[in-house]
């Protein structure tokens, strides 16, 4: 999904109260810019085209900017007491350019902002790359307003080294300009922080998005990224770590994708119960043919029960293994007993009750000559 359902006007109030709760404590001054000639600039109640006119600004006039939509390209601004949003590329900081509108701050080690990416950039904005060259490969693509950290420059200072995501990129020093303080809500993603400033991994719910809509799972943490796949309301998730902005890293049938946390809220009674990669603890598994039990504590315990040969031993988790990508599926051992957890919807087949996670077992029979590959859901 894109980062306002089709709702409109429930998740504009969403959205508000959402940036409102970062960006209350201050805000940017800026100046209304490139309007053309016996033209304004249009107040809207949310941040897209769509959304109602419901007043005007002229060339020249100064707003406080509040914070920024997920792809920069809307402000939402605080006039005479209320909240509208507007076109960003028709701001720009006081002062910050000369006669010919050329940028006049140059860009410094530390917070920066984006700017000067023409509308109809054949790039769609500023090509974050390997190196210090065009020659190095795309990371990614930053839109006109992204606030960035700028970590260090080339000899030439015609690149600048950012922090991007959980690593480091290199942009083009012509489009940034350095400002006093980052646009809100773009702060430097770190992997093992949520947006709420809680610890990752951790386990999620899906909230905040209207009925009959989903939240979109996509294959790059950004709104226009390829739809994977989508998660209900009221669906359960674990997000492994936090990738740029609001954008958190999930696992879905086997896929590395990304989902604007905006509309995820930490399960409380859960948070704390995985281990340091993730791993889930306190799952209870089923599954049939024959009728068992494995019971994953959060002392790491596990204890296997079955129908036919009653309960195994306490055993305890050794070892767990995440995917190459990171999160799941995730590989473990824990004495005799081996298998992997998914991140999967799962049914029984007997119930009409819906699993997150799917489960395959390994685990030894008899003598421990022959080993039982079982199959089952799990959830907390």
């Amino acid at each position: 999904m894109t980062p306002f359902p089709q709702t409109h006007l429930a998740i504009a109030a969403l959205t508000t109260a959402l940036f409102l709760s970062g960006a209350s404590a201050s805000a940017d001054m800026m100046e209304v810019v490139d309007i053309a000639d016996g033209d304004t600039l249009n107040l809207r109640t949310g941040p897209a085209a769509s959304f109602p006119d419901v007043g005007d600004l002229s060339e020249h006039m100064h707003v406080d900017v509040l914070a920024y939509n997920e792809d920069g390209k809307w402000a939402q601004i605080l006039r005479q007491g209320r909240i509208y949003w507007v076109a960003a590329r028709y701001l720009t900081a006081p002062n910050s350019r000369d006669e010919s509108g050329t940028a006049m701050s140059s860009p410094t080690v530390g917070p920066n902002v984006v700017m000067g990416i023409a509308v109809d950039d054949v790039d769609g904005g500023l090509v974050v790359r390997s190196g210090a060259g065009t020659s190095f490969g795309r990371l990614g693509v930053l839109p006109n307003h992204t606030a960035v950290h700028v970590i260090q420059f080339d000899r030439h200072s015609d690149w600048a080294m950012i922090d991007f995501g959980s690593d480091v990129g290199w942009v083009s020093t012509a489009y940034l300009a350095a400002m006093a303080s980052s646009p809100q809500p773009m702060p430097d993603a770190s992997p093992g922080i949520a947006p709420d400033g809680g610890t990752l991994p951790a386990v999620f719910s899906v909230t905040g998005v209207s009925s009959g809509d989903v939240l979109w799972v996509r294959d790059a943490p950004q709104p226009n990224g390829a739809q994977l796949g989508s998660l209900n309301p009221g669906a359960v998730v674990n997000v492994n770590g936090r990738s740029s902005g609001n954008w958190g890293q999930i696992t879905l049938n086997g896929q590395i994708g990304y989902v604007n946390m905006s509309f995820l809220t930490r399960k409380a009674d859960t948070a704390h119960a995985t281990t340091a990669n993730g791993f889930p603890l306190g799952l209870t598994c089923r599954g049939t043919e024959p009728f068992w039990t494995l019971t994953i504590g959060e002392d790491r315990s596990f204890q296997y029960t079955s129908l036919i040969d009653g309960q195994d031993p306490i055993r305890h988790l050794a070892i767990a293994t995440p995917a190459l990508t990171g999160g799941y599926p995730y590989r473990f051992k824990a004495q005799s007993l081996t298998g992997m957890i998914d991140q999967q919807a799962c049914s029984d087949g007997m119930s009409d009750v819906s699993y997150t996670m799917t489960i395959q077992l390994r685990r030894p029979s008899g003598s421990g000559v022959n080993v039982e590959n079982l199959f089952g859901c799990c959830d907390r």
